[in-house]
């Protein structure tokens, strides 16, 4: 059999790729309130978390630090959101390969039966090497490796918000135990103090200074904090159990020493001032949407090229003979080209491109709806601690007042010129006003918790971390 040889250099020049240009979309991004600025005119680090500093940080708690070490290396929501970063790489890795030759190499036998006679047989045998490649004229493989690409980066940014979430929810825990242990610390305060006075009550009841209902009245407003005391033993509980699944560590243990040592949350100085937009196009989820907008463009790239005709090369080379020592002495080369166009096919194509129109719309509503929810979530968040600093600012002053009403109110009474009822009311009010100012100090901490993480760009160190516990 005459041997035909293809020279290398032929076979390359004929392996021609097309190009596409896919132009970005740039969505018109939607007005948002007037709490957001230029950047220019927000002030140096007050409304931003510095880029190189994890927002966590900024509450100064070294056992924040570890535990968010801990979480963000065991957390199964954030493991979860790896894998299927790696399910879109892999992808991506698939979709580039439509860029190489597919090359397959086959050694095979046939034997055929002559006759009746199942013993008289016949065998060949066959090998060779064959290729096929599309020759990507209209950019059809290249979008398609475009949108894998970025899909990829889209599920990074997801990989991102999953982390920011999770660092919120550890930081809502452990501050949380914090602001309980500090409620606990004021019940237990606020216990010995009314234990004081309706040690003094009784001593006067049995004087006969005063009534028995005075008394009863003492011990009932006593007996109301035990009842306090167990809400936040309980709350301070939910917390711990908080911790323990955002950290994935499945229980926390915290001993008696280490809460009592716990230090107390204090008021920030300030508030935060106003946020730049720019902030939060750096948001993990903003710009996971807006990766989703430029893959659909590319999936509408994809589509269109599909209408247009295909061309594709085969090559193979390849012999055959009876014995297998010869199969390897007759080869034959063969090259051949195939245009496959489309004619008719119902519109199938058409609609295609429709669809993937319609996709991408949507990918742009749901990159504007993204934003706005963005600011909204930030201008909530700025518009609640600025009225919580109010609240505390004046509590404050009430309690100060309170106080010193408590004080007046406790040397007329013990000089018979007031009646116990209004030494009673005085009591509530104080302890009512001390628990305010926690709650209201609580919600501030949350709402600023709530503000670093509505800016924060999520590019946390995944790194393994050790037990705070």
């Amino acid at each position: 059999m005459e041997k035909v040889f293809w020279p290398t250099s032929i076979f390359l020049s004929l392996i021609l790729t097309g190009c596409v240009s896919i132009d970005a979309v740039s969505p018109e991004q939607p007005n948002v309130s007037n709490a957001f600025v230029d950047e220019s005119q927000v002030k140096a680090g007050q409304a931003l978390v510095p880029s190189d500093v994890h927002w966590w940080s900024l509450f100064n708690d070294p056992v924040l630090d570890q535990w968010m070490a801990v979480a963000l290396s065991q957390n199964y929501s954030l493991k979860a959101a790896a894998a299927r970063l790696e399910q879109s790489e892999a992808s991506l890795r698939s979709a580039r390969a439509d860029y190489v030759p597919n090359i397959n190499a086959s050694l095979g036998k046939e034997r055929n039966w002559i006759g009746d006679d199942p013993s008289v047989t016949t065998s060949n045998w066959t090998a060779g090497v064959s290729t096929q490649y599309e020759l990507d004229l209209w950019g059809s493989v290249a979008a398609l490796s475009q949108q894998q690409a970025l899909l990829a980066e889209a599920s990074a940014s997801s990989v991102r918000t999953v982390a920011n979430t999770v660092a919120g929810e550890v930081t809502t825990a452990w501050l949380g135990i914090r602001n309980q242990q500090q409620v606990l610390s004021l019940l237990y305060m606020q216990q010995e103090r009314l234990d004081e006075a309706l040690k003094v009550a009784r001593a006067r009841y049995q004087r006969g200074s005063i009534l028995l209902s005075d008394v009863l009245q003492q011990e009932r407003l006593l007996q109301s904090i035990s009842v306090d005391i167990y809400a936040a033993e309980a709350q301070r509980d939910v917390y711990l159990q908080q911790l323990a699944v955002w950290t994935g560590e499945g229980s926390v243990r915290i001993t008696p020493e280490q809460l009592e040592n716990l230090p107390s949350l204090s008021p920030f100085t300030e508030p935060m001032g106003q946020v730049a937009l720019q902030a939060l196009q750096t948001r993990p989820d903003v710009i996971t949407a807006y990766y989703q907008v430029q893959a659909a463009n590319a999936g509408v790239a994809a589509a269109i090229s599909q209408r247009y005709p295909r061309f594709t090369l085969s090559a193979s080379y390849s012999g055959e003979d009876q014995d297998i020592n010869n199969v390897f002495d007759n080869w034959f080369a063969s090259l051949a080209g195939a245009l496959v166009m489309p004619i008719i096919d119902g519109g199938q194509r058409r609609a295609n491109v429709s669809r993937q129109q319609a996709v991408e719309s949507e990918a742009i509503a749901n990159y504007q709806q993204t934003l706005l929810n963005a600011a909204q979530e930030v201008q909530n968040a700025l518009i609640r601690e600025r009225q919580y600093q109010i609240t505390l600012d004046n509590l404050g002053e009430q309690l100060v007042l309170a106080r010193k009403s408590l004080k007046l109110q406790n040397l007329y009474y013990s000089s018979g010129r007031l009646d116990f009822l209004f030494l009673l009311d005085a009591q509530r009010q104080l302890l009512a006003l001390e628990n305010q100012y926690l709650s209201a100090l609580w919600s501030q901490t949350q709402a600023r918790i709530q503000v670093y993480k509505a800016v924060s760009h999520g590019q946390f160190n995944l790194s393994e971390g050790e037990s705070a516990s």
